[in-house]
């Protein structure tokens, strides 16, 4: 197995791990609050039971007051509402339920790209529609020039620097070329990240089935989680191939970044353009190489 440095490891952000846990903070508050108001109103219950049973069911008070004469009707209706013990328990945690789901319906808008979020008289406006459109034309036509630029003369000219440090090894190639991909996603507009691991023969037993995949198709495949806010699970594009009877798996992951079919065309032209590059490199030093004298 072959496996690159670390420095290839995708990091997740101090905002990705806040963004994966607000549903589960979330769900939490609103158990806990459910949770106190159970507990609060056995609590009473027992207390009532125990003192004056009559009120536990009635949830009226045992003798009336003094002052009942002079009260007006209002306070007589709503004075047991506002006094019973079990009344407040409920107006409390429903008070706390929708303190808590109000906070959470604004927190999203500073990790969401909504269009427009309106609650009561509040009026949120964030990115339009129109901009994640013309965002997503960036970036596929961002992909599409890298794809240009592996079939240029300029990429065959860096090829042959890289083969004139390292010397000529296909592998070696190819990590470069990955780790210089890799900052580049970096970079607007993409600004995205992810990490690449280089494989021979054995291969990570979960990647099994996108290796089949990618062998029986010949071309690369991908997998993308359907969260894609959960950052305890990948991303993945797999290409398997063979390079001079050698098998090759190229692994590439991100928790951040979905894979579409311009980043599968990306890649492969970037092992296609390596392959013939040292191809082209072999060819050249056969031809500057002196010729061995007869013997």
């Amino acid at each position: 197995m072959i496996l690159l440095p670390g420095t290839t490891r995708e990091n997740r952000t101090f905002f990705q791990w806040i963004n994966f846990f607000i549903p589960y903070v979330y769900t939490l508050g609103i158990i806990l609050i459910i949770g106190w108001m159970l507990a609060a109103s056995v609590s009473i219950a027992i207390d009532n039971a125990s003192n004056d049973p009559k009120a536990l069911f009635l949830q009226t008070e045992s003798a009336p007051s003094a002052d009942t004469a002079n009260e007006t009707w209002l306070n007589l209706l709503i004075k047991p509402i506002v006094t019973s013990d079990f009344n407040q328990v409920i107006f409390r945690g429903l008070f706390l339920l929708l303190v808590w789901m109000l906070l959470f319906l604004v927190i999203p808008v500073a990790f969401k790209k909504l269009k427009r979020l309106k609650l009561f008289n509040m009026e949120f406006e964030v990115n339009d529609i129109e901009q994640a459109a013309i965002q997503t034309i960036e970036v596929s036509a961002t992909k599409a020039n890298y794809m240009l630029y592996l079939t240029s003369d300029a990429a065959t000219d860096r090829t042959l620097e890289i083969l004139d440090e390292i010397g000529l090894n296909y592998k070696d190639v190819l990590e470069t070329y990955l780790t210089e991909l890799q900052e580049w996603y970096k970079n607007a507009p993409l600004d995205t990240h992810f990490s690449f691991e280089l494989f021979t023969t054995p291969y990570p037993s979960n990647l099994e089935g996108l290796v089949a995949a990618s062998k029986e198709s010949g071309s690369s495949v991908i997998q993308n989680t359907a969260d894609p806010n959960n950052v305890m699970q990948k991303n993945y594009l797999v290409y398997a191939y063979s390079y001079r009877e050698q098998e090759y798996i190229t692994v590439i992951s991100s928790y951040t970044q979905e894979f579409d079919t311009f980043d599968q065309s990306l890649f492969e032209s970037m092992h296609n353009a390596v392959s013939k590059n040292i191809e082209h490199y072999e060819y050249l030093l056969a031809l500057t190489s002196p010729a061995e004298p007869d013997a």
